[in-house]
């Protein structure tokens, strides 16, 4: 097969499936159309992408600022179980907190006079060479729902002079969870809730309680509404997706980028001659395991909220019924409760034993096990 792609779209995505491939010696036609802006996904991360930017780009710390990049040692969570606590990355080990269109517009830039860069709308039937598709989500019957229970976010960019906290702070709510993310200049608060079980003026009123509480002004709000799936089919002879054409999962856990990451490497191998259908098996596997990670924190309900609140009864129980139907269906997830060191999507051993003890669950995922 030629060492040749076109790549679609120009998001966070498309920059690091496109930096990647380059990387790899490909020769890439990059299409994106102009009239869409990029969103900036992926603003907190895990351990994967400064690994993979340090690599691909020999960035190093004194690069950060670019990005208004602030170092993340972990992911406090608030509220979550009896106790707080925090899920620590080891010692050495690091993500980051960045802007997201800063990263694009730095690998675009980086990569202009490598790749072939065309302003154009284009459809896949008008393209000679092996398509990855990393422009948004298409024909709803392509993918996968996920039991996920949020479903939309009210967000607020806070200005600051510096960050205060060096970690992702992530609260459990009344109605859903709140997160604050650090860059140098301003912190990112994003409250995730269901929109069928709570109203705005309500994710508005929290919203405001916890900016008073961190000293935060808002300088920019945005409210969106998105859905939690994957793709039934991933990769083909033809075409293979990456991004938000591939999955959309909630931040919860920063698992974003990681699986781009993954995803774009699943690619390499398609290109390499790898078997499509493996990649296809290793693709759901690694997104329900990710699914996994996040339900596992709707298992329990918060001690503040009371039996006839609508968000955390309707998560508790998608929750409930996820993990049944894995216990009986997907034999690995038995490990996540043994001693052991193994990967289970972007987790290690050492992350399920933090956040599993954190959120008080080895008991209750026994109950599943032990059926």
């Amino acid at each position: 097969m030629s060492k040749k792609v076109s790549i679609i779209g120009k998001g966070t995505a498309g920059c690091i499936t496109a930096l990647n491939f380059h990387n790899l010696g490909y020769d890439i036609d990059w299409y994106y159309d102009s009239s869409i802006p990029p969103l900036s996904v992926g603003e907190g991360t895990d351990l994967v992408l400064p690994r993979f930017l340090s690599e691909k780009l020999n960035l190093n710390y004194d690069d950060l600022s670019m990005f208004d990049a602030h170092y993340k040692q972990g992911i406090e969570k608030l509220n979550w179980g009896k106790n707080n606590f925090t899920h620590w990355f080891g010692l050495g080990q690091m993500a980051l907190h960045l802007n997201a269109n800063k990263l694009q517009n730095y690998i675009t830039a980086y990569l202009k006079n490598k790749v072939n860069i065309i302003e154009k709308r284009v459809k896949h039937e008008e393209l000679n060479s092996y398509i990855i598709d990393c422009t948004g989500k298409m024909n709803q019957d392509d993918y996968v729902e996920t039991p996920i229970p949020v479903n939309s976010v009210y967000l607020s960019n806070c200005s600051w002079d510096k960050p205060r906290f060096n970690k992702t702070l992530c609260v459990a709510k009344t109605h859903g969870w709140i997160f604050l993310i650090p860059l140098q200049n301003r912190c990112s608060v994003g409250y995730l809730y269901n929109k069928e079980c709570s109203s705005f003026s309500e994710i508005r009123t929290e919203t405001e309680e916890i900016l008073k509480e961190y000293n935060l002004v808002r300088d920019i709000e945005n409210h969106l509404n998105f859905e939690n799936y994957y793709r039934k089919i991933n990769f083909t002879e033809n075409v293979s997706y990456n991004g938000n054409s591939s999955f959309f999962l909630e931040p919860l856990e920063a698992t974003s980028l990681n699986t781009t990451v993954r995803v774009a490497g699943q690619i390499y191998n398609i290109l390499e001659g790898g078997d499509i259908e493996l990649q296809n098996n290793q693709y759901k596997n690694f997104i329900d395991e990710t699914i996994d990670i996040i339900m596992l924190h709707y298992l329990n309900r918060p001690k503040f909220a009371p039996n006839e609140n609508d968000f955390w009864s309707m998560a508790n129980e998608k929750a409930n019924e996820w993990f049944s139907m894995r216990y009986k269906t997907y034999p690995k997830i038995n490990l996540i409760t043994e001693e052991g060191s193994f990967n289970y999507s972007t987790w290690y051993d050492g992350s399920f034993k933090q956040n599993l003890t954190g959120l008080d669950l080895y008991s209750r995922l026994n109950q599943f096990k032990n059926g």
